[in-house]
């Protein structure tokens, strides 16, 4: 008897399709192969930019997640508003080294 095994998705990812179940930034979700043109696509342009540069600090993640866009579109939204984007968060220390300065 031969055994398959079956595709199970790693902890915390979401399978592409997947809603989520409230939107938290409260951005549009546009459906997979849609295509965005005109005023549609402006205001589309100036929610997102918002999300990330006003009080809510979302990241790319965030606006992906919440708009059904991929990481691409959204950054490549964002660069070409010259909108400036955050460095990644979390230590810059790296792992197995001892930190410097004075203790």
């Amino acid at each position: 008897m031969s055994s398959t095994r079956t595709h199970r998705p790693r902890a915390g990812r979401r399978t592409p399709g997947s809603a989520l179940a409230e939107p938290v930034l409260g951005l549009p979700r546009v459906p997979k192969g849609t295509h965005l043109t005109g005023e549609d696509r402006v205001r589309f342009n100036l929610a997102v930019i918002a999300a990330y540069t006003d009080e809510r600090q979302a990241s790319i993640r965030q606006i992906t997640e919440e708009t059904g866009r991929s990481y691409g579109t959204i950054h490549r939204l964002l660069t070409d508003a010259n909108v400036p984007l955050r460095g990644r968060g979390g230590s810059r220390e790296r792992q197995g080294r001892a930190p410097t300065g004075p203790c």
